[in-house]
């Protein structure tokens, strides 16, 4: 069963008003064309806890056995793990935060531990790695037939994601998909992390498609509260990955189960927008043929 927040509609006034002063337009004359579909990485491609789970664990273990200091709960903690539970806290740091500011979490944990700066970047040196691209990428469904089936119904696709580019490539590749990806931003571009806009406007501008005829798919609230800032047409929140039900469905427009679900919703909105864009032209044909007729039959004083 679906779950909606608010209407699925090609609704603006979610848009920020510096986007629309940024475009020249306003929510009354902009009528929405979905074009684009950005895809969160993990969490709503692949399964998140299989890669960052482990990946985490492993890390933290090397750290406590290289530096015989009890840093691993404590690491957790900073991390945004559930050790116990062995599940990713909604909005820790391992959600949407890039690579390289993780390993500064990991370096703050060890100095706080009462390590000098300088043996903390070396026994850090010593057990630092990244997850595998490859092995540790469980997808979450038919995503080769996902994006066959986005692509036929004339949309882009594009990925976003706090994770280094060389693996987000990899893991494209593994998944079979790169052919079907037009466009990637990654944790390692130097552009501002999620939720800030930019990332976003990144893809858009490349791909030549306005934000506004963007679709975010995303499983955390800050995936939802990104295609937010950068004044994305929907927002659309996959359940069962880094965020709670709660956090998501206070940011989503639409909010599904799996990614089975999403051709529906494409499907549903492309139709609304489409119907939005009729309703559009025919009122401006309308008042154009109206004011046509004024001017023609001027009233006599």
């Amino acid at each position: 069963m679906m779950a909606c927040r608010r209407i699925l509609a090609p609704s603006f006034a979610r848009r920020s008003m510096s986007a629309l002063a940024g475009s020249g337009l306003d929510g009354a004359s902009t009528v929405c064309s979905p074009s684009l579909v950005v895809f969160d990485k993990d969490g709503t491609l692949i399964d998140f806890n299989l890669m960052w789970g482990g990946w985490v664990e492993s890390v933290a273990w090397k750290m406590e056995m290289t530096t015989r200091r009890p840093v691993r709960e404590k690491f957790f903690d900073a991390m945004g793990y559930d050790w116990v539970g062995r599940a990713i806290r909604s909005k820790g740091a391992l959600c949407c935060t890039p690579m390289g500011e993780l390993y500064q979490i990991a370096h703050k944990v060890m100095v706080d531990e009462g390590m000098s700066v300088g043996d903390a970047n070396t026994a850090l040196d010593k057990v630092w790695h990244l997850p595998d691209p490859v092995e540790t990428s469980r997808p979450l469904g038919d995503i080769t037939g996902l994006f066959l089936t986005i692509k036929k119904m004339g949309m882009k696709i594009a990925i976003c994601t706090a994770d280094n580019r060389d693996a987000t490539v990899q893991t494209m590749h593994h998944l079979g998909v790169s052919h079907l990806v037009d466009a990637l931003s990654c944790g390692d571009d130097q552009l501002p992390a999620k939720p800030a806009a930019e990332q976003v406007w990144t893809l858009c501008h490349k791909l030549g498609v306005d934000p506004h005829n963007t679709i975010m798919v995303g499983d955390t609230s800050t995936d939802m509260r990104m295609g937010l800032n950068a004044g994305c047409g929907l927002s659309v929140g996959i359940l069962g990955g880094a965020s709670s039900l709660d956090d998501l469905a206070r940011e989503a427009d639409v909010l599904i189960p799996s990614l089975t679900k999403l051709p529906k919703i494409l499907f549903q909105y492309s139709r609304q927008s489409a119907a939005a864009a009729s309703t559009h032209a025919s009122s401006a044909s309308a008042h154009v043929n109206s004011a046509s007729s004024s001017s023609q039959h001027p009233q006599h004083q």
